[in-house]
């Protein structure tokens, strides 16, 4: 049976923070009933076909004086959709299968236990994007992907938009029981974050909806102290209200990226206000943490180059709320995106109430940029903190392995399977906002399982995909990405990984084994024997060629048709990678 169990891999992200596993955050025996929500957008999902998309961040690169100049002509050369910067997948549709599929496997590698949509305007729920989400993610659940369930959240007071917004998802969703298993439920009913004051319970209708649900009202406030659980907030500033049972336990806290509030007057701003406070703000001035890389150890505070990316807001956010050791934490958000822009808004002038730019948003989701997918790994990180991670499995045992014979051999219930998940490789040939239009090709090896053996001579891998292998003469064919040890002061090393298999073309029997200088620069350091047969690929490498030692442990990942130029951003929108991004499957001959 294939077990897929995130928390046990492996990653360092591009600033070199490594991601913790079970000797940082102890396992998830204690921890069973911890779980993450991410505020999730599914809106305007018509909006691609009528809008061109604006980039904020780029066009405040390059006209910065106009940032709060409502009326400036430059911005008549700027009419569409706004966008704070440009998401990894382009500027997508919100019906895109290819980046539902994508978000329902990054989310899930994550952590995230449940979404919640985001309906807080208007009566509009976006029917078509949510139901679109909720089919791709029904499927990707069937293919062994532990999604995200689902809930909604609606308008911050009871008004007549809330008793249409929830006759709209009962009538739609609830009732026909369309996609029962990802519904989210709190005290045994599906779960929704609305006002039910005003229901009427005299009405037969507004009684069922009453009883069919159970509630937490949305509190709006950013600055409020701590509740009962009668409500739920989504975003606050640091310290995070905590919202308590009737047992005097918190039920749940909030964890933000950014938040469109002043510092300096403490009320409701626009992102793009004097005083907002941003992704690198902390409400402790003194703030700070660190980590070590490259055999340093390495302050983060607000006087860090880039200090954006280091997400000090997030992270302050996080320890505080893992401090109250709630049952729940609600992290805003994954990928909101979109803002209006105003000629005032909560007295600034020329308002971007909810994004900005790098600095002034509050989406994890990666992006093109500066950014990166910093954020993501931040997101993975914590998430372990708070729930917990599995012990790394050990391989104790050597075998010999003869790759020129059957793959039977690899049968052996001492080695271990690293499994990915199968089919996820779906093809997306879909238009964007007014002027993209994206292809991207069914990965042509789908990679479900690796394995490792290994003996006194040699390290035997074997990767497994959906459908026989394609040709080995096909460009940027199967190669295999290993880290041997933590990057220090004088390794070289790319994206935190030593040796490369592949990269060159192979020969009829022979693949050429790698050995970075430097980045994506790579010196030769010799030819190994490969054989295929079906949908396996054997490899056997020297142990002396990876400078092993008397221990094999090292992190390893398969990837196909990507990495063209050494961009480690095309594991999440080019070809095949197993697993996912960054992450890497971690092997050991040490019991730990």
């Amino acid at each position: 049976m294939r077990k897929i169990d995130p928390t046990k891999w492996n990653a360092v992200d591009g600033l070199g923070r490594s991601v913790e596993g079970y000797g940082q955050t102890g396992g998830t025996e204690n921890k069973q009933d911890k779980l993450v929500g991410m505020f999730y957008w599914t809106w305007h999902d018509q909006a691609h076909k009528y809008n061109k998309p604006v980039n904020i961040n780029s066009i405040m690169e390059k006209y910065p004086e106009i940032q709060n100049d409502f009326h400036n002509p430059i911005w008549d050369n700027y009419k569409g959709f706004n966008f704070w910067n440009e998401p990894l997948f382009g500027y997508y549709a919100r019906t895109d299968k290819y980046v539902l599929r994508k978000h329902a496997e990054m989310l899930a590698n994550a952590g995230i236990d449940f979404v919640l949509f985001d309906c807080t305007n208007g009566s509009f729920v976006w029917e078509d994007g949510y139901m679109t989400l909720l089919e791709t993610w029904q499927e990707a659940k069937k293919q062994g992907v532990n999604v995200p369930k689902v809930a909604f959240m609606m308008q911050f007071i009871y008004c007549p938009d809330t008793l249409a917004s929830l006759t709209k998802i009962y009538n739609q969703l609830y009732k026909p029981g369309l996609y029962r298993d990802l519904w989210f439920c709190l005290d045994g009913k599906p779960m929704v974050m609305a006002h039910s004051s005003g229901l009427d319970i005299n009405d037969p209708f507004q009684k069922e909806l009453k009883e069919f649900f159970t509630y937490r009202a949305g509190n709006p406030f950013y600055f409020e102290g701590d509740k009962d659980n009668s409500e739920w907030g989504w975003l606050h500033i640091y310290p995070q209200s905590a919202y308590y049972n009737k047992d005097g336990k918190v039920e749940m806290t909030t964890v933000g990226v950014a938040q469109n509030a002043d510092y300096k007057e403490v009320r409701l701003c626009a992102m793009n206000g004097p005083a907002n406070m941003g992704r690198s703000y902390t409400g402790q001035p003194d703030y700070s943490y660190t980590y070590e890389y490259r055999g340093e150890n390495i302050k983060v505070d607000r006087n860090i180059d880039n200090s954006s990316c280091y997400g000090l807001n997030f992270q302050e956010q996080w320890d505080y709320a893992i401090s109250l050791d709630p049952q729940i934490i609600f992290v805003t958000g994954w990928n909101e995106w979109n803002m209006g822009r105003f000629e005032e808004w909560a007295g600034i002038e020329n308002a971007f109430p909810d994004q900005f730019n790098d600095e002034h948003s509050r989406d994890i989701e990666p992006v093109k940029g500066l950014l990166k997918d910093h954020y993501y790994y931040q997101l993975v990180n914590n998430v372990r903190r708070f729930k917990g991670s599995a012990k790394i499995d050990a391989q104790t045992s050597p075998k010999t392995i003869d790759i020129t014979k059957g793959v039977d051999q690899w049968q052996d219930q001492a080695i271990i399977s690293y499994d990915y998940y199968a089919k996820n490789t779906i093809a997306r040939d879909t238009d964007g906002y007014i002027g993209y239009h994206y292809v991207t090709q069914v990965a042509r090896n789908d990679i479900r399982t690796a394995k490792v053996a290994y003996d006194k001579e040699n390290v035997y891998f074997y990767v497994e995909t959906e459908n026989n292998l394609s040709p080995v003469t096909d460009p940027n064919w199967m190669r295999l990405l290993i880290d041997t040890k933590p990057a220090g002061a004088d390794t070289k090393d790319w994206e935190g990984f030593e040796y490369i298999l592949n990269r060159v073309a192979p020969t009829d029997d022979m693949m050429l084994l790698e050995k970075s200088l430097g980045g994506w620069n790579w010196e030769e350091v010799g030819r190994v024997t490969y054989t295929v047969a079906g949908n396996v690929l054997q490899v056997a490498v020297p142990r002396c060629m990876l400078d092993l030692g008397d221990s094999v442990t090292f992190n390893f990942k398969w990837c196909d048709n990507n990495l063209s130029d050494g961009d480690i951003l095309e594991l999440y929108t080019d070809g095949s990678a197993a697993p996912g991004g960054r992450f890497t499957f971690a092997f050991t001959d040490k019991d730990a």
